[in-house]
């Protein structure tokens, strides 16, 4: 997924972009969020959090994941209640090891996540679902200055929910993709931090055959722990 096109601002500093930004449509901006974020199920410790991922999607995540602060029991029963390894269960913030940040950031955070899907989606993929006809009539409403943004959104949402019976569908794949990509540059990240400790490279392998094995969960869990090795 190409997510060059949109450069999103900092959520951490820049708090009027919260205000000002709504999604391009509740339908679609609640499937998507979903896809990204689930709900955390690992006790976590806020004292030794990570900090927030950077705003332009997917970026390395170069700081190393600090310490679940949870007893070897604790940590395996929380192993144990995870029921599900799937991308689509798993909590972002818990994939690229984010433990602080304001519920405000967090969701600054997912505003801007489903706005690069969106710009991306309008970009590159709606001219493979489109007739010309089509394309340059969604062009028209694109171009067009006499509503405001909230509303031009709106107006393209309704024109290609006709278009595209499946949009939502293809929303969500495109928002899993990215969601895949970001812990693939976790991984990235990781590796490059831990080159010169052959200990942690081990583990930094070991999470990412659980991740190719489709285990999410997992994997996410060994790099978390990675400093407590």
């Amino acid at each position: 997924m190409n997510t060059s096109p949109a450069q999103q601002p900092n959520p951490a500093g820049d708090s009027s972009y919260v205000d000002a930004y709504t999604p391009p449509s509740p339908a679609l901006s609640t499937s998507t969020t979903q896809a990204i974020s689930k709900p955390i199920t690992e006790p976590m410790n806020d004292a030794n959090d990570q900090t927030m991922p950077p705003t332009e999607p997917p970026q390395p995540i170069v700081q190393p994941p600090q310490p679940i602060a949870a007893s070897t029991q604790s940590t395996a029963t929380s192993l144990e209640a995870q029921s599900s390894e799937a991308l689509e269960d798993q909590n972002i913030f818990f994939l690229l090891g984010v433990r602080d940040g304001t519920n405000q950031q967090k969701e600054s955070f997912l505003d801007e996540l489903q706005q690069v899907i969106w710009e991306d989606f309008l970009e590159y993929d709606v001219k493979l679902l489109v007739t010309s006809d089509e394309s340059a009539e969604l062009q028209k409403i694109i171009d067009s200055s006499a509503e405001k943004d909230l509303e031009k959104q709106e107006k393209i949402i309704v024109y290609l929910e006709k278009l595209i019976p499946d949009l939502e569908e293809i929303m969500l794949e495109k928002a899993l993709e990215l969601k895949e990509e970001m812990v693939r540059e976790r991984v990235s990240s990781l590796r490059q931090f831990y080159a010169d400790q052959a200990d942690k490279l081990t583990r930094v392998d070991e999470a990412e055959r659980l991740l190719n094995d489709g285990k999410w969960y997992s994997g996410a869990h060994v790099m978390n722990s990675l400093a407590q090795a």
